[in-house]
């Protein structure tokens, strides 16, 4: 399925599940197996239960919380309680009132002959046998809590869940009583602390006024407050004047001398003189030169002029700053007084206010001595023996279900088990199978190969497995190699798979689908290429067998087609046609042999070969040499079609080399194999070339694998026709 697709179908999870269905059946096996043996081998288990309702304290009973009103929500407090009913000092209390280390279902080695100490120790331990099957479940919206334990026989499961709830219930009940205790000391002590405390506070009280003279704090505090604030407000005047004394000498400073001093008499004085002077110079100048007497003598007036009137200037500059410190000088003189009166005003009102604060102390400790004193004598005027009847006639935890002896097993039987295991095995195989799906980044689809590569899809080539016949038979990969010529060595046996299976075959739906890609090709531009380039991202994606295959269905055309091997580092078309196998390209490319002694004749009618020859130490500057380009103009002359099969793009540059001389190049790809990341770096790399590309291809897909509907209606249709055509001269000869 294509997870980036704008429409997906139900058609498509369908052929998910189809495809690793294997994944899914294997992950419920496993569920199905795994639930058998631990339902076959469990221990059996018992379970029981009781519920209890557990309220808020009785509002009669006197508590230390309630003399200094403090009170937890319904919440907290239900929360508490089942804390409680968890915890280890119950559990140990509920071995005790039990007494289950001398039952052997609890504990067979039993406690005879231990010592106490042995015992503590023995009953600690055991607690968390207690507490790790106790089961504590508030029911939604209620006071009521179920209880419930599971153990290996029927009457320990009862016996210790009513006994959880009954030492609960007395351990409630006990610290209720202590409470109620711990209340009366309480107030024994508290009422004659008060009473103490307040026989000194008014001694204190009655002392402090006495040696002060106070009557009132009010009376005694006005008069100083008052002339406080006036000196505050005094204070702040001050510090206004200070600030605006300031700011003007701060901007005397940075102003300019002359604007500061244009109103001087002396200053206005020497700057008309200084005018009039120049405009009697610049009057003269029309008619006497620069160094006449008269000329002379006026320039020399002008100079001291001007000499006097920055004198004048800076004169009266000095004096305006001058005046301007000594006022700012005045203001802080000001300030400082005003603020030291303040300091001492302040320091007076302060020693008056602590004696009136403490005469108000002691007088407020006095009252609320005495209101707490009426208080406890109130709550101690209440009777012990009342408090404790009507905590103990009204307790706020009973129980609402007792528990029952369990008539059968707790964990379930092996039939219900498996019964709930298919379906989890069943969800977990469905989830493993759509994140395979997910984690696979593989191009299945020719819609997806054109939106990864911006190619054009030129067709699908199905798997052998999934068109009826058998794989395919690719297989070499990239190395390093010696760098010199070396002998091609002659396979012993052909090539298995379906290599020349449009020859071999031609009513297969393998064939067919050839022919398909052939028709795509040849429209794929407007002028009909002629050479063409197979290449591919990576090795074993199909490209030999796609450039084979292509020549086949080209040359059956009735037209003159050439193959050439150009992967001269891995060639494998000499494992496909049987020739002469040291003699080939390299040798035309290498050492000027002509052409007609390369080209050999294959079993195909119309269809001419050029095998690699030997390996050579310089696979990229051959292909990219003037005598492959020589050769490619010569043989399009000569040949309808020119089929170039390629080495990989990502592999090497020898195929973006040889196709910058070719009409276009072909880029084949594994379908279900090949990452579309790949696929899209390896589409990049021939458009950053400028190669002209004629489209993509989709190879060796299997279309059982990825649910293509057609299938079976178009593939089989040629399978039926061969077969009828196989078994149709039968029947004329008979």
């Amino acid at each position: 399925m294509d997870l980036n697709s704008q429409e997906v179908h139900l058609s498509h999870y369908w052929n998910i599940i189809y495809k690793r269905w294997k994944v899914a059946a294997s992950i419920l096996a496993v569920v199905m197996a795994g639930t058998f043996l631990a339902s076959r081998f469990s221990k059996p288990l018992y379970k029981s239960g009781i519920e209890i309702q557990i309220e808020r304290e009785n509002p009669n009973q006197l508590t230390v919380d309630d003399l200094f009103g403090i009170a937890a929500s319904d919440q907290e407090f239900l929360q508490t309680q089942y804390i409680l009913l968890k915890s280890r000092g119950l559990a140990e209390r509920v071995i005790d009132d039990q007494k289950l280390l001398s039952d052997p279902d609890f504990y067979p080695a039993g406690i005879t002959g231990k010592t106490p100490e042995q015992i503590a120790n023995i009953r600690s331990s055991m607690a968390g046998v207690i507490n790790g099957p106790l089961e504590v479940t508030p029911v939604r919206n209620t006071s009521l809590v179920d209880i419930t334990y599971i153990s290996s026989t029927p009457r320990l499961a009862q016996k210790i869940v009513e006994g959880v709830g009954e030492s609960y219930i007395r351990l409630n009940n006990e610290k209720k009583f202590e409470s109620v205790k711990q209340t009366s000391e309480f107030l024994d002590r508290q009422v004659a602390q008060v009473r103490a405390d307040i026989e000194v506070t008014r001694r204190q009280l009655q002392q402090f006024g006495e040696t002060k003279g106070l009557v009132s704090s009010a009376d005694a505090s006005s008069i100083p407050v008052q002339r406080l604030a006036k000196l505050n407000t005094d204070v702040q005047n001050a510090t206004n004047s200070r600030l605006e004394k300031l700011n003007a000498f701060d901007a005397l400073s940075r102003a300019n001398s002359e604007s500061v001093t244009s109103g001087d008499p002396l200053v206005v004085q020497l700057t008309e003189e200084e005018s009039r002077n120049q405009r009697e110079y610049s009057q003269k100048l029309t008619t006497f030169t620069p160094t006449y007497p008269t000329m002379v003598a006026l320039k020399n007036s002008i100079e001291k002029t001007h000499q006097a009137r920055m004198s004048a200037i800076a004169s009266a500059f000095t004096r305006m700053r001058d005046v301007a410190k000594r006022d700012l000088s005045a203001a802080q003189q000001n300030e400082d007084q005003m603020y030291a009166a303040m300091i001492a005003q302040k320091r007076e009102t302060m020693s008056l206010n602590v004696t009136a604060a403490g005469f108000g102390d002691l007088t407020r400790t006095l009252e609320s001595k005495q209101s707490l004193l009426d208080q406890l004598e109130k709550r101690q005027n209440e009777t012990e023996v009342t408090a404790r009847l009507r905590g103990s006639a009204s307790s706020n935890i009973h129980f609402v279900d007792h528990a029952q002896l369990p008539m059968e097993r707790f964990n379930v039987t092996l039939r219900k088990n498996l019964q709930n295991a298919f379906p989890l095995g069943v969800v977990l195989g469905l989830a493993a199978i759509f994140f395979l799906e997910y984690m696979d980044r593989s191009i299945k689809t020719p819609e997806e190969l054109e939106r990864v590569t911006k190619f054009a899809s030129l067709g699908v080539i199905p798997a052998a497995n999934s068109a009826g016949r058998g794989g395919y038979g690719y297989g070499y990969g990239y190395g390093r190699g010696a760098a010199k010529l070396r002998p091609v060595v002659e396979p012993g046996n052909e090539q298995s798979g379906i290599d020349l299976l449009p020859h071999s075959d031609t009513r297969s739906a393998i064939a067919e689908a050839y022919r398909a890609f052939r028709t795509s090709l040849l429209l794929a531009s407007a002028s009909s290429p002629k050479v063409i380039v197979i290449s591919s991202t990576f090795a074993r994606e199909g490209k030999t067998t796609t450039a084979v295959n292509l020549a086949t269905v080209l040359a059956q055309m009735g037209k003159p087609v050439l193959l050439i091997d150009a992967d001269l580092r891995r060639p494998r078309l000499q494992k496909v046609f049987r020739g002469k196998m040291n003699l080939g390209l390299v040798n035309y490319l290498a050492a000027n042999i002509p052409l007609d002694d390369v080209i050999q004749e294959t079993q195909v009618p119309n269809l001419s070969l050029i095998l690699s020859g030997p390996t050579p130490p310089n696979p990229s500057e051959l292909l990219g040499s003037d005598r492959m380009k020589h050769l490619i103009h010569e043989i399009r002359a000569r040949f309808a079609f020119v089929i170039f099969d390629s080495p990989p793009v990502m592999a090497v540059t020898d195929s973006i080399v040889l196709a910058a001389n070719a009409d276009g190049v072909v880029l084949c790809v594994h379908g279900g194999q090949t990452p579309r990341d790949i696929v899209q770096r390896a589409a990049e790399r021939l458009r950053q070339s400028n190669i002209p590309v004629l489209g993509a291809i989709l190879n060796n897909l299997d279309l059982q694998q990825y649910g293509y509907s057609f299938k079976k209606s178009y593939y089989d249709y040629y399978h039926e026709e061969s077969r009828s055509a196989k078994e149709q001269p039968a029947k004329r000869v008979g």
